[in-house]
């Protein structure tokens, strides 16, 4: 990947035009974002400024004309199902995600408290693996039907639930074997404000 088509506003500009274009055959639109990355290659150097890549993308045109050159001749209903995916799926993800956030943090919490210990029991362990493993399989599918969400978005709503739990659960654990319980608090809060962020993230990226 040349340096032009890293710079973040055209790697956004070129998620947009991809966006945009998937009703159209993929041969088609491999061949469009083909012919635009050759584009920015050839008119951006490895060194251009920002203001170097606003002016190329405007003189290009904004990812909605490029697109509507791409569909030209379509019949105008193909054209306006593909411009705008349907953001639910990601909506409903990054809900699941939310509330297993919410849930994960609080049993790690009131376990704590209630037991000073956070060593859980093998079975205590497989429970809660099973309650939170079907959430995340649901979450995982409707991730995977995520029109508006890149591949990197998506990788990042798969790992969001499962990364946060085992991040929870090492750092109890760890915090347990020191006998720092206190010390649960703050590694919790640290850990979510990290997945929060990550979802926050998501969701402003759904609702684009």
């Amino acid at each position: 990947m040349t340096p032009a088509v890293t710079h973040p506003l055209v790697s956004a500009w070129l998620r947009d035009l991809e966006l945009l274009l998937h009703g159209i055959d993929p041969g088609e639109r491999a061949e469009v974002l083909a012919g635009v990355h050759e584009h920015l290659d050839a008119t951006l150097p490895p060194e251009a400024s920002d203001d170097d890549v606003r002016r190329t993308l405007a003189e290009l045109g904004s990812p909605q004309s490029v697109a509507d050159e791409a569909y030209a001749g379509r019949p105008p209903h193909v054209l306006t199902q593909a411009s705008h995916p349907s953001a639910w799926p990601a909506v409903v993800a990054s809900v699941i995600n939310g509330a297993g956030l919410a849930v994960a943090g609080a049993i790690t919490l009131l376990g704590a408290a209630m037991t000073g210990s956070l060593a859980p029991h093998p079975s205590e362990v497989l429970a809660l693996v099973s309650f939170f493993a079907i959430p995340w399989l649901v979450g995982l599918i409707l991730t995977s039907m995520a029109q508006v969400w890149g591949t990197a978005d998506k990788v990042r709503s798969s790992l969001l639930y499962p990364g946060t739990l085992l991040a929870l659960g090492a750092s109890t654990w760890l915090i347990g074997l020191a006998g720092a319980v206190p010390l649960t608090v703050l590694t919790t809060v640290v850990v979510l404000a990290v997945a929060v962020r990550t979802l926050a993230r998501l969701v402003r990226s759904a609702l684009r």
